[in-house]
């Protein structure tokens, strides 16, 4: 596979998500035939995902600060979409909120390349806003596993 040698835009990316958990935890897993994945209706905005380590710093009485890198933590992802309270995917996210089990979330790129993340959905709040504001739920996922990236055909 020829890896993207350019910027991909987020537009029409869909977002979809099973409360299935696959087999195994990489590309064949997630996208076995076992896994029934739900669209997510009327996607606003999601915040990033992937990896990130703190930098641990020990500072000795006599000598400079030594650092290390410490362990990966694959962060947190808001996702904000429109109000919809029929929407299926939405159904499922909101459901998700109130079970303590892990969720498939699979993410396609208007390019083809795939993200594929093992998710707590934590929160499912309403907006605030002011007049005239779209009223929408920000939902925000622990992501628990390294995201299982599938590039674009």
């Amino acid at each position: 596979m020829v890896a993207r040698t350019n910027v991909a835009s987020q537009t029409d990316t869909i977002y979809a998500i099973s409360a299935a958990l696959p087999a195994t935890y990489d590309a064949a897993g997630y996208g076995s035939t076992a896994m029934t994945y739900t669209t997510i209706g009327k996607m606003q905005s999601v915040t990033p995902h992937g990896s990130k380590r703190p930098i641990n710093v020990w500072t000795p009485i006599n000598g400079p600060a030594e650092k290390t890198k410490g362990t990966p933590d694959y962060g947190n992802m808001d996702m904000v979409f429109g109000d919809v309270p029929t929407d299926a995917g939405q159904v499922i996210v909101k459901a998700a909120e109130a079970s303590p089990n892990h969720y498939s979330l699979k993410i396609t790129y208007s390019d083809g390349e795939i993200h594929y993340l093992d998710i707590l959905v934590a929160s499912f709040e309403y907006s605030g806003g002011a007049a005239g504001d779209a009223k929408t739920v920000t939902a925000q996922s622990g992501i628990c596993k390294a995201p299982v990236i599938v590039p674009a055909p």
